[in-house]
This record gives C-alpha cells, sequence and structure tokens, in this order.
C-alpha cells in the first residue's frame, strides 16, 4: 500500500500536469499519483498517457473541482490523502514529514503547513504573510479564518467516514468546508516549514479565486451555515457572534491587502470592487485614511496629477485630524 495518495484534479490544462506530478514524487518516497480529468477537452489524455507512475481517471462529464476530489477519494489505496491543484508545487520531502507528524499523533485528524506564494509560474514572490502553524483543537480559529490552504493538508481517509466527502455544491470552498468539518471532530497538527508554492491568482488569471470579492463574500456567507455543525449549536451566542465579528474582519483586511496589491499595478476596477466589498463587510475596520486614500484613488481617472493626488493626500489627513 503507498503511502499517501495525491489527488490532482485537472481540466484542459494539459502543460501544466508534468510539474505538478514531478514535484509529488520528490515530496514523498511512496505516493500513489491519481490524476481525475474533469472531461477535458484538449490533449490532456495524450498527456497523461506519457506520464510514467501515476493512476489516471477521466471523467466524461465536468463534475467541478470537488466532484473530481471526490472521484480521486474513492479510487484511492491509502489511509492518508492530499489534494494538489494541477497549478501548485509540492516541496520536496513535504509529504514523507506531514506523513510522520500524523503518525506520531495518531488523534489528529490532518496536517498541515505553511505555503510559498507563487506568481503565474509558480515562482516564489515577494508577496508574505506572517506564519502562523498552530496545533489543537483549532475548530473555532478555522471557522473564523481560512487560514490552511488546500495544497498544504494532509488527512486522515478515515476522517471522511465521520464527517464525508467534499461538498460538492461549493466551487472554491469545497476544501475550506471540509476542513472545518474535520476540526470540529479532531485536533490538527502542523509543520513549521513550508510545504507547498501556491499560485496566487490575479485579476485576469481565471482561477478560481480570481475574483476575490465574489469568493470572499461567499466564504462569509457559508459561515452561517457552519453555525448548524453540532460544536456551534450548543456554543453560547457570544461565541457565535466572535466567530462571525472574527471572519468579516480576517476577510476585509484580505480585499484590502488584495486591493493595494494590485491599485499599483493598474487593476482599478477589480481593486475598486474589492475596497467597495471590504466597506460592505466592515465599515469601521475599512474606512481608515489609507483605505480611503486607494478608494478614491480607484475612482479618478488615470491621467490624474501628482499634485492632484497630493492635493487629495491632504484632505484625508485633514478629515484624520478632525475625526
Amino acid at each position: 500500500m503507498p503511502s499517501v495518495s495525491i489527488i490532482i484534479a485537472t481540466h484542459s490544462r494539459p502543460h501544466l500536469l508534468p510539474r505538478a506530478v514531478e514535484s509529488v514524487r520528490r515530496a514523498s518516497k511512496d505516493p500513489e499519483i491519481i490524476v481525475v480529468d474533469d472531461a477535458s477537452t484538449d490533449a490532456t489524455a495524450e498527456v497523461c498517457q506519457a506520464l510514467q507512475g501515476i493512476r489516471y481517471v477521466r471523467l466524461d462529464q465536468n463534475q467541478g473541482v470537488a466532484g473530481a476530489r471526490n472521484v480521486g477519494i474513492l479510487a484511492s489505496s491509502s489511509d492518508y490523502i492530499s489534494f494538489l491543484d494541477d497549478d501548485d508545487i509540492r516541496l520536496p520531502g513535504s509529504l514523507d514529514l506531514q506523513l510522520q507528524l500524523l503518525t506520531t499523533n495518531p488523534d489528529a485528524g490532518l496536517a498541515y503547513g505553511p505555503v510559498i506564494l507563487g506568481d503565474q509560474d509558480c515562482k516564489p514572490t515577494d508577496r508574505s504573510e506572517p506564519v502562523q502553524t498552530p496545533s489543537g483543537d483549532l475548530f473555532w480559529d478555522l471557522l473564523s479564518r481560512t487560514f490552511i490552504i488546500c495544497p498544504s493538508v494532509v488527512f486522515r481517509k478515515a476522517c471522511l467516514f465521520r464527517v464525508g466527502l467534499l461538498n460538492t455544491e461549493l466551487p472554491g470552498l469545497d476544501d475550506w468546508d471540509l476542513w472545518v468539518r474535520i476540526a470540529e471532530l479532531y485536533p490538527l497538527v502542523a509543520v513549521e516549514d513550508p510545504v507547498a508554492i501556491w499560485r496566487m491568482a490575479t485579476p485576469s488569471s481565471l482561477q478560481g479565486s480570481s475574483a476575490s470579492a465574489d469568493h470572499v463574500m461567499r466564504i462569509v456567507r457559508h459561515q452561517l451555515e457552519l453555525f448548524s455543525l453540532p460544536r456551534v449549536a450548543a456554543a453560547p451566542a457570544t461565541m457565535r457572534e466572535e466567530a462571525r465579528s472574527r471572519l468579516r474582519n480576517f476577510a476585509s483586511d484580505w480585499l484590502i491587502w488584495q486591493a493595494a496589491t494590485w491599485l499599483p499595478k493598474g487593476e482599478r476596477k477589480y481593486s475598486r470592487k474589492t475596497l467597495l466589498s471590504a466597506v460592505r463587510l466592515n465599515p469601521t475596520r475599512a474606512v481608515r485614511p489609507w483605505t480611503l486614500k486607494m478608494l478614491v484613488q480607484t475612482f479618478l481617472p488615470p491621467q490624474f496629477t501628482t499634485l492632484q493626488r497630493e492635493d487629495i493626500d491632504k484632505g484625508l489627513a485633514r478629515a484624520n485630524e478632525r475625526a
């Protein structure tokens, strides 16, 4: 039996598959690599035939990422499962490191780790986030923040007998939803070293998370559905209110960070939408002088002069002093 089953769901991106598969081979000494072709309409099948040491599963009708992952789970033979998107990369030795951690922590449901943020070629970028890898009972933390990135996880297949498979009605949120359901019943463990390179979405990359504002708003709405889980339903109302507030703060800050990244690169429409969504989620947190400055700039015509922008900066500073 292989030590871990890696499920790579793919759809019409054959040029990315060899890199992803090769990264898995370097990440584990004994992986089962399952490529689930989600009804691709190009040369994906031919590319997979040329890849040695993989199990290829072809779907005749598109099932979406969650559906393809579920098929991969049912086809797997290991007691441990990991997902890898076809555009991400696993780092050398990372899977074996996480498997060892799960072995020494038999009560844990999953092991995760930090990820390196990559550009569209999956090369490390200078963008970074605070590295936090807590362990233990992380149910309420995970319910309030989406801090576990999908390609960083290895989980026990046995967990699925209690929590069920991925929810195919939650495109883009199916992994977070599963981690929360696992965390409700099992402690989590983490490694401190990065385990994967995560290809960051851009406003025009057409990835699932490219439309950041829409994606984040769906996360905030889905949290209310997760409130039906037994641990949440049995908790005091104050804990639910705190979880709701923490997620809205987290989501608002994430959107502001996205706008601050892409506005200087000319993505004015994208930045305007993300900032307006941040204000909608949490006006008191989002309406700060530097955030307002960015928001105003998204509405200014591109030909606005530096002097005019400086005047706006001074006006915002004076408004802040009066406040």
